[in-house]
């Protein structure tokens, strides 16, 4: 993972992160029909049972990548 722009904390080991990532962590995780350049918005789950990375989306632009850093901060106040 390269530098990771935003988080949000879920319950039960689960986060959500917007981030480059790595060509082979987005092969891995079977995105790669998104491509391999740009900021993608992805949960990791560390818990018991289970452990890995669920790429959800990819951001258009940086500047998609920082509106989505900002909803997860307004829903991290609510």
């Amino acid at each position: 993972m390269e530098e990771i722009l935003a988080t949000l904390e879920l319950e039960q080991g689960r986060n959500l992160h917007i981030a480059q990532l790595s060509r082979q962590t987005i092969v891995d995780a079977g995105a790669a029909h998104l491509g391999f350049g740009g900021y993608y918005l992805f949960e990791t789950v560390e818990n018991c049972l289970v452990s890995g990375i669920d790429v959800l989306c990819k951001a258009v632009s940086l500047d998609a990548a920082f509106r989505l850093a900002d909803i997860m901060g307004a829903n991290k106040a609510a």
